[in-house]
């Protein structure tokens, strides 16, 4: 028996899903992670009892309401957390549930709402244990309820660089330094723009105002050289703004250089890509409601091109009401 599908309980899929749960279907709902929410909004153990103040800061609010959407329609449909799809061929998706339980699922429409991954530049030691990206020493912090390291770096460029920093700091393991790499001018050279989005520029600016006031060093333009460290990271080098070259004694690190959308379920079943400027890479093709070039595949929220969490809740919505049409 076939069935509407949608892939990722991220703010785009959950959107999505609820969506068609209103207009009267009961589609199946696949999530690797344990509890939905996505990265940005990704839940704690049950058994951990954080405020949720303290895990989502400026976005607890949005958080609660789309946790609260998923658990309101978990009996109106198919959810499966803790299901990776790991091939799609045949109008199937193959899963693997709990990683022990194989499954295929058949499917007539699928929504593909897989979200995005750390876009990261490796350095000389990379691979050495105690180096994280970004997003994973979120997800420790998260949801493990620990930090990578008592005396972290955190290295790269973009928003999260900053989030994670104020993140970390706040839960106690505040960072040594953060090495952004994009120089100052460009960052203002962005201002014009961003000032057309002021809650998005308020944010950043308490983020960078709390971290100098709370002693975490930010360094503009700083280029990442290397990780040092025999069994695990002991330090890293990184080259300033003016040339210089440091040394900095440390015992994790954290780095990425943005983020990028998470495509691979697109290009195993079959949809056409282009190569999108904006977000320098290649992006699965998709029209204004979501639609790819695959008949009965939809694609929704960072997964189909990088542009936030609330912008992945519409474009969620927007994909399931193009399915519900066709």
């Amino acid at each position: 028996m076939s069935a509407v599908v949608v892939v990722g309980a991220g703010p785009a899929g959950i959107r999505a899903a609820q969506t068609l749960v209103a207009h009267g279907l009961e589609p199946v709902l696949l999530d690797e992670s344990a509890r939905g929410g996505g990265q940005i909004y990704r839940q704690q153990p049950g058994n951990f009892q954080r405020p949720i103040k303290a895990l989502y800061g400026f976005e607890a609010g949005k958080a609660q309401a789309l946790h609260g959407a998923l658990t309101e329609m978990q009996t109106t449909l198919d959810y499966r957390p803790d299901t990776l799809v790991w091939n799609a061929e045949q109008s199937a998706l193959d899963t693997l549930s709990q990683g022990r339980y194989v499954d295929r699922l058949a499917f007539d429409q699928v929504i593909v709402a897989t979200g995005a991954t750390d876009r990261i530049l490796p350095v000389p030691g990379w691979t050495l244990p105690g180096v994280y990206s970004l997003g994973a020493a979120q997800v420790a912090l998260k949801f493990q309820g620990c930090a990578i390291g008592s005396r972290p770096v955190l290295a790269g460029t973009g928003p999260l660089l900053y989030l994670v920093a104020y993140q970390y700091a706040k839960a106690g393991a505040k960072p040594l330094a953060v090495l952004d790499s994009a120089p100052f001018r460009d960052q203002a050279a962005a201002t014009p723009a961003l000032l057309g989005q002021p809650a998005t520029f308020a944010k950043g600016l308490y983020y960078r105002s709390w971290l100098a006031l709370h002693g975490v060093p930010v360094h503009q333009g700083a280029e990442l050289l290397a990780v040092e460290g025999e069994r695990r990271v002991e330090a890293v080098r990184w080259r300033a703004a003016d040339g210089e070259a440091h040394r900095l004694a440390c015992d994790a690190l954290g780095f990425g250089q943005t983020l990028r959308s998470e495509t691979q379920l697109a290009d195993l079943l079959g949809c056409e890509f282009a190569w999108n400027p904006l977000n320098r890479a290649w992006l699965p093709v998709r029209d204004n409601g979501g639609r790819s070039s695959q008949a009965g595949v939809y694609l929704a929220g960072d997964g189909a091109g990088i542009q936030g969490a609330d912008a992945a809740e519409l474009a969620g919505e927007l994909a399931a009401l193009s399915q519900l049409a066709d």
